[in-house]
């Protein structure tokens, strides 16, 4: 979604985006500009269902926790198949 030419989503519409795959759950690292994703979930991602179990608290109990914005949505941590960065084009 571009956001110059569209209202800003309010922060329930923008958590609604997210189809709880659990993707980006899983640690990544950049190699030379290219995301990997790992087989290594966080702690806090039950593997069964793909929530998170602190996810109202996520950012204050696990401040490693990346808090998706358009922004970082932009700068290509997710899938291209990922909603938000679906949404972002």
């Amino acid at each position: 979604m571009n956001h110059d030419n569209k209202k800003q989503l309010c922060k329930t519409e923008w958590e609604n985006i997210c189809e709880q795959c659990g993707r980006c759950c899983y640690e990544k690292y950049d190699y030379r500009g290219k995301v990997f994703y790992t087989d290594k979930p966080c702690q806090y991602l039950d593997t069964q269902t793909n929530l998170c179990t602190i996810y109202h608290q996520r950012l204050t109990l696990y401040p490693e926790c990346a808090h998706l914005t358009p922004e970082l949505v932009q700068a290509g941590i997710l899938p291209d198949d990922c909603p938000y960065v679906k949404n972002q084009k």
